[in-house]
């Protein structure tokens, strides 16, 4: 089935579903968006848009044929890259990923929890980190057409499910597993999730165990990022950034979902902040989305004064991840010291409205 048309429909009728119980809503949503992924991921009737050579850059050596890619989350299995890549995608990330294999969430008898704010441009989602394991995923071919400029990236993390020490253990193993799949390009370290308890007397020893068991004895080329949290204070970011560098790591992406509802809460719609209220009572979860848009860019910015300050003696980037969702966002991120953007719920809020066009139309605008 074609998922532009599903995504289309769905965004014509959510006014109507409105007007359910919210329970129903989010059992509704939940289950129309893993519908929705099934048929996304393989569906390849559509004309493909090759970005323009200006659109392009060139981070750590690789080509990436835009500065748009996917945010960690969207392909959790490693599926879809064709279809982002025929897209015009600057680059894929597969993930996240953990070394055990996760159902997901489940509660009130919905599963993998999920609502989308239409009017507010932005989305809850309780997922819990459905994958199949880094055991399996590391050894699977994520493509057999691999398109030059389209890289391909993994994001993984420490699994919630272990304690610390194993599960930082488990998780340089699966770092290991993916250094050696020939088809990855980049890999991302996710410390923003909610299921990681964020703060920099936690991050910064993961960090350095990291960069000990890892970073410093890779055997090729393989630039390694760490994702923080949206809700990060920009002085433990100035903290976490002095630490990356000293590290040798390759570079940062701010930020992911936030969980930090009173703040997010005025910038919903009057008209569905009760389901927000709703959902985060009942579910927690991650906002995504334009609630996101103006703090991501702040710690970007702030990132940036801080490599001017620290000078590193090799090349890092930052990667701005959260509201992203027009051209002038990209623009935006370029003037304040950003290399590179992902996107999810923009992506999607896009989609519904031009279908295949959904890069081209923001790249290009």
């Amino acid at each position: 089935m074609n998922p532009q048309l599903l995504s289309m429909v769905y965004d014509k009728v959510s006014p109507l579903i409105n007007y359910l119980p919210k329970q129903q809503q989010i059992q509704l949503a939940s289950y129309g968006r893993q519908q929705f992924m099934q048929h996304f991921v393989n569906y390849l009737q559509f004309e493909e848009y090759l970005p323009e050579s200006q659109q392009a850059c060139e981070l750590w050596g690789i080509k990436f044929q835009s500065q748009l890619g996917n945010a960690a989350g969207m392909f959790k299995n490693g599926d879809g890259y064709d279809v982002v890549a025929k897209l015009g995608a600057g680059a894929y990330l597969g993930g996240t990923s953990t070394y055990n294999p996760r159902v997901g969430n489940k509660k009130n008898g919905v599963k993998l929890p999920f609502i989308g704010l239409h009017q507010s441009q932005a989305a809850i989602n309780w997922l819990g980190l459905p994958n199949r394991g880094d055991e399996l995923l590391a050894t699977q071919s994520i493509t057999s057409n691999k398109v030059v400029g389209c890289p391909i990236g993994w994001s993984l993390m420490r699994s919630p499910d272990l304690p610390e020490n194993e599960g930082v253990t488990k998780l340089v193993e699966g770092l290991w597993r993916y250094h050696n799949h020939p088809q990855i390009d980049f890999i991302e370290i996710n410390e923003s999730c909610p299921n990681i308890k964020l703060g920099v007397a936690g991050i910064i020893p993961r960090l350095q165990r990291i960069a000990s068991e890892f970073v410093a004895k890779r055997q090729r080329h393989l630039p390694v990022i760490v994702k923080l949290s949206n809700d990060l204070n920009p002085r433990d970011l100035a903290v976490i950034l002095e630490e990356l560098i000293r590290l040798k790591y390759d570079g940062i992406t701010l930020g992911n979902t936030s969980t930090d509802y009173s703040s997010i809460l005025s910038q919903i719609t009057p008209a569905e902040r009760k389901l927000f209220e709703y959902f985060t009572a009942n579910f927690g979860g991650g906002v995504s989305g334009a609630p996101l848009k103006q703090k991501s860019l702040e710690l970007c910015a702030e990132a940036a004064n801080q490599l001017q300050r620290l000078q590193p003696s090799h090349e890092f980037h930052i990667i701005r991840s959260g509201g992203v969702e027009t051209n002038q966002d990209l623009l935006a991120s370029k003037q304040h010291g950003v290399s590179f953007n992902q996107w999810y719920t923009g992506f999607f809020n896009v989609y519904a409205q031009v279908g295949s066009a959904v890069y081209r139309s923001v790249l290009t605008n």
